[in-house]
């Protein structure tokens, strides 16, 4: 985690008028406020877009969806980004 928050910071550096994105997942037994904090860690980095999208199951052989985020809960997400 913070290697990847380390590389952010340095591509600022490198380019600072480029654009930096980076995405999460969510439905892995995440809390609201772990992903609140990595969004404020993202920020902090000067990270310009982030994604979030909902886990889905790809096989039964891979990690089972722990809940589904409901849209009330992305649309928050939203505002506070």
């Amino acid at each position: 985690y913070a290697r990847s928050l380390e590389l952010f910071r340095q591509a600022r550096q490198m380019v600072p008028h480029g654009v930096t994105k980076t995405g999460i997942m969510v439905g892995l037994g995440e809390t609201m406020d772990e992903v609140l904090q990595v969004m404020d860690d993202l920020r902090a980095v000067d990270v310009d877009i982030l994604t979030i999208g909902q886990y889905l199951q790809p096989s039964r052989f891979h990690l089972p969806i722990e809940r589904y985020w409901t849209p009330d809960e992305f649309a928050y997400l939203q505002a506070e980004g």
